[in-house]
């Protein structure tokens, strides 16, 4: 078999602290309903996923052509307490419509935001707007309202055209 393997997106997984509490959540927030509920333990979920003895309940949440896959492991471990800026830090981002419309609703409903939704002015992503939330763990959700140069045949056009690194676009909020 030769590289690269043609993938398509399917799920990221979200370990939380307890699986009904994050369902909840994420139903509540944004009208996100499990498609699929699991329960795993024995060797199988083991060796899949390298760990010791363990039982594991998950939840598949559909999002578009996407899920996500909220976990729950026993025996549980301590959270982690990392940073975006640690090496291999996981965040999740929605795409919405009216981002100014879903802030003021959210906010009114109390969810706390880093900041109000702020909009980049520059480059391909002229016009997006974004803004930071966390879940009931402490894992950042962006939300974006996407500019036309954010939407997805947009970043596939740039791609193919090629995108240097070594000439980035400097963003300073």
């Amino acid at each position: 078999m030769s590289l690269p393997v043609p993938v398509t997106f399917h799920h990221v997984g979200i370990t939380v602290s307890n699986l009904e509490r994050a369902v909840e959540w994420y139903s509540k927030v944004f009208g996100l309903k499990p498609g699929v509920a699991l329960e795993v333990s024995g060797p199988s979920g083991e060796r899949v996923l390298r760990l010791p003895p363990h039982i594991h309940r998950a939840a598949l949440l559909p999002v578009g052509d996407f899920a996500i896959e909220l976990l729950e492991f026993e025996p549980t471990r301590k959270p982690m307490e990392m940073r975006q800026d640690d090496v291999g830090y996981v965040y999740t981002c929605f795409a919405v419509e009216d981002l100014d419309d879903v802030y003021q609703r959210l906010t009114a409903a109390g969810i706390d935001f880093h900041t109000e939704p702020l909009v980049a002015e520059e480059g391909q992503i002229a016009g997006s707007k974004f803004c930071v939330m966390r879940d009931p763990d402490g894992k950042t959700i962006e939300l974006v309202e996407l500019g036309p140069g954010m939407r997805v045949p947009a970043l596939h056009e740039a791609a193919a055209a090629g995108v240097d690194l070594s000439d980035p676009l400097i963003m300073d909020g």
